[in-house]
């Protein structure tokens, strides 16, 4: 009887010292797939932020807004990981007399990115470029790349003037 009793307790404390895991648990502040970042700047002077009034973004096909209406200088937007381009509307002062609509599309190549095992992967989107539809009426009169991987969201990656 002993002897079972003795195997019982060996089988049981290899099978807890063995056969259990540690709890893949991904930390936080662990990196997720970034948002691009865009800042707003006066087109009279470039280098200084200008708050956009009446700001909404939307994508483009979709009935709701992403954001707003708000005015803000800067805005972080996803963009799409299974395709290779993202197209959004960028309208300045919605809902008034003085409503104006761009569309801007940002083109892009999404990378996975290996994180880790509890956090899986992240995308990274690279080589980043940006298309305003000239529609006759633009409101954004410029843009300019700052950093052409999206790899973070510590600094802006596009700035648009206006």
């Amino acid at each position: 009887m002993k002897s079972i009793q003795k195997w019982h307790f060996l089988t049981a404390f290899i099978f807890l010292t063995f056969g259990c895991q540690k709890d893949d648990i991904c930390p936080p502040g662990t990196e997720t797939t970034p948002l691009l970042v865009i800042e707003f700047y006066d087109a009279e002077d470039p280098t200084r932020l200008k708050a956009v009034p009446g700001l909404v973004v939307r994508a483009t096909g979709k009935e709701e807004n992403f954001l707003g209406p708000t005015t803000t200088n800067a805005v972080s937007i996803p963009l799409r990981t299974n395709e290779n381009f993202t197209e959004y509307s960028f309208i300045i002062n919605a809902g008034t007399e003085t409503e104006n609509e761009d569309v801007v599309t940002f083109s892009y190549s999404p990378t996975l990115d290996y994180l880790n095992r509890a956090c899986g992967y992240k995308m990274d989107f690279l080589n980043i470029d940006v298309t305003t539809v000239n529609d006759g009426d633009t409101w954004i009169t410029s843009d300019i790349i700052l950093q052409e991987n999206v790899e973070n969201e510590t600094e802006a990656h596009i700035s648009f003037t206006h």
